[in-house]
Order: structure tokens, then sequence, then C-alpha cells
């Protein structure tokens, strides 16, 4: 038998042809992948994704809210609980001042995130105030030198100058149907220098070393004048809104200036205090500086 020879057509040498065109182009893809993988946009363009992505895990992380009771803390709380209780406490009680401290610093930071500090005025103020008293603790606070002391007190001489003043008796009688009555009668018992006490007479004041502005604060300037304008060692009759004054003005006591010596605890303690109040003020104007005022129109 005799086989013949099929020729070759068309469709197979395409047929054949296919069966390597699948490995060339996996190769071709393979070529290609690896000029991308190459490229270094594609590297700064991965990195960038995996920077982001990483700042995010760790910014959920930082979004935490977090206390931290370290040891010094505990040791703070502990030693608070000793003050109080007068013994260390126990296992259960170290918990639950853990416990507390946690709770407290909640409320404290919802309290900041609620700007109390802005909308409460007690707690406003009480703020200023702790922080008045944090800067006037930090002045300097060394002691005067004499020199010092000596050039304040040549500045406020006049301010240590003791004014003229007078010791007087009163007796006030109220306002009343039987007030001019009363007062004839007591001031003919003291004018006769009879005792001038018993039922129905009021107990006298005796006031020493008043000045003229004294006396007007204290019964106003008419009554005041009156009174200062008063000759010593005789009973007088004053009337005011509140009843008959009868006084006698026992000793009148000059003007005078004290010497430096006499008063030197006073002008210490004084130029303390106007050496606080200055730097105090040259620290507020160092931090009210740094800020930017506005202030709103009046409507």
């Amino acid at each position: 038998m005799t086989r013949t020879a099929v020729p070759t057509t068309a469709d197979s040498t395409a047929f054949h042809g296919t069966s390597g065109h699948p490995a060339r182009e996996a190769k071709s893809f393979a070529a290609r992948l690896r000029r991308i993988v190459s490229e270094p946009f594609l590297h700064f363009t991965l990195l960038g994704a995996l920077v982001f992505a990483g700042h995010r895990m760790v910014a959920r992380g930082l979004d935490v809210p977090t206390v931290e009771v370290s040891v010094s803390r505990q040791r703070e709380l502990v030693k608070l609980f000793e003050q109080r209780q007068r013994r260390a406490p126990n296992d259960a009680e170290r918990e639950e001042l853990i416990r507390r401290y946690v709770e407290d610093e909640a409320l404290f930071r919802e309290g900041l995130r609620l700007s109390l500090v802005h909308t409460d005025p007690m707690l406003r103020a009480q703020i200023i105030a702790r922080v008045r008293g944090m800067l006037q603790a930090e002045l300097d606070q060394k002691p005067p030198t004499d020199a010092e002391l000596q050039r304040y007190h040549e500045a406020h001489v006049s301010d240590y100058a003791i004014p003229e003043t007078i010791s007087y008796r009163e007796y006030l009688i109220r306002s009343g149907p039987d007030a001019d009555g009363d007062a004839r009668r007591l001031l003919s018992l003291l004018e006769r220098q009879e005792a001038a006490d018993g039922p129905g007479l009021p107990i006298p004041t005796d006031h020493s070393h008043r000045s003229e502005a004294q006396l007007a604060s204290l019964y106003g300037p008419e009554l005041a004048h009156e009174l200062w304008t008063l000759p010593s060692g005789s009973w007088r009759e004053l009337r005011s809104s509140s009843g008959v004054h009868i006084v006698r003005v026992a000793e009148r006591t000059a003007a005078s200036q004290p010497s430096f010596a006499v008063i030197r605890e006073q002008v210490s303690a004084d130029y303390r205090k106007d050496r606080t109040a200055r730097a105090f003020q040259a620290e507020l104007s160092r931090l009210t500086s740094q800020w930017r005022v506005q202030i709103a129109e009046q409507p």
C-alpha cells in the first residue's frame, strides 16, 4: 500500500504557527512589566502611598486620648490618702485612687474641650487669680538696701506726715420725741461735772487722734467741720440726721513729720509693695505685648 504525502496548505501552516504565539506574548508582557517596575516614577508613587497609609494608621493611633498614670503620680495619690486617712491605702483603695484620678482627668480634659474657662466667669477669675499669684511669687523678693529705702522715703516723704488730730468724748442721743429733752438734761449734768450715767442716758464713746479727713468719713463734711473747729475743754451740742451729739474736745495734736529711723519698717514694707507692683506690671506688659488687641467700635 502506497501512502501519499499530503501537501502543506495555508490552513495547516497557520494552524501550526499559532501554537507558539502565547509564549511570545508572555515574554513580551514580562519585558514590559520589567520596564514598568524599573520606572522611578512608579517607585515614588508607591513610596508616597506607603507613607500616606502609615500616617493614617499613626494618626488614628494618636487620636485615641491617653491618660498616663505615672509612678510619681501614684505616689502623690498615695501620699494624699495617707495625709487624710492617717494610714496607707490597701490594694482596693489604691485601685480606687487611680480610677478616681482617671475620671477626674477625663472630666478636666472635657472641660478644656468645652472651653469652660471662657464661658464660666468664676472659673476664669480663679485661673486669673492663680496665675497672678504665681507671677507675683516669682518676682524678686530680695530685701532693699538702706540707700534704696532712703531714696524711696525722700520721694514719698509727704505720705508719712502725721496730720493734726483731735481726741474727744461723744454722747449720741438718737433722734426721737424725747431727744431734745434728754440732750438738755445730759448737757446740764456734764457742765456741772456731775455723773452722766444712769437709766436713759447713752454710753459715751472716746475717740483718739482723729484727723479732719477721718471725721469727714465718719460724720460727713458739715458735722466734721463743726466738730473740728470746736474749742477744747467745753461740752457742745451738735446735730445730725442720727440725732444729737454732745461732744467735748479733750486734746488737739499738731501735725508732725516722723524721722526715717522711726518709720523705717513702714517705709520698707511700702517699698517692697511698690517694687512688687511695678515688677508685676512690667511682667503683665510683657505678656500683653505678645497679643494683638482688637477693640470693636461702639455701635
